[in-house]
């Protein structure tokens, strides 16, 4: 006795008839003839969408022209601001109102030079002093 034999339908397997056949057939004709319109449809959008894109980046070429002029010509302008309104005095000289002191610019000496004293040298020996250094006689 096999393990299969009660599970084994008595049923027979038939395949589809002629009609079934062309019902489907018909059925998978018009899904192919809506998806052929809907690729139509969406390559026009496609195509529309393509030319809208090429407009736009002819007008922003010519934008970024026009930036490029407009931005010579402000620099143009800021140069000609700067040398008009430079201030032409020369150096060193102003204005002095009554009663005002003019400024003197400020002497800049290293210590050396301000008290008059030569280099600092290092003392080797300690009962050497340096010419400069000794009491004047």
């Amino acid at each position: 006795m096999s393990l299969t034999t009660p599970w084994r339908g008595r049923g027979q397997h038939r395949g589809k008839t002629a009609p079934q056949l062309r019902r489907e057939l018909d059925k998978a004709l018009c899904g192919l003839v809506a998806l052929a319109t809907s690729l139509d449809e969406v390559t026009g959008q496609r195509n529309r969408l393509e030319a809208q894109l090429d407009e736009a980046g002819i007008d922003l070429s010519g934008a970024l022209l026009d930036l490029e002029t407009a931005q010579r010509e402000l620099t143009a302008v800021k140069a000609l601001l700067a040398n008009v309104t430079a201030i032409s005095a020369p150096a060193g000289r102003r204005d002095v109102a009554d009663g005002d002191q003019p400024t003197q610019p400020i002497p800049v000496l290293t210590l050396q030079q301000a008290h008059g004293i030569g280099p600092v040298l290092p003392v080797r020996e300690p009962q050497h002093v340096p010419s400069w250094a000794k009491e004047a006689s």
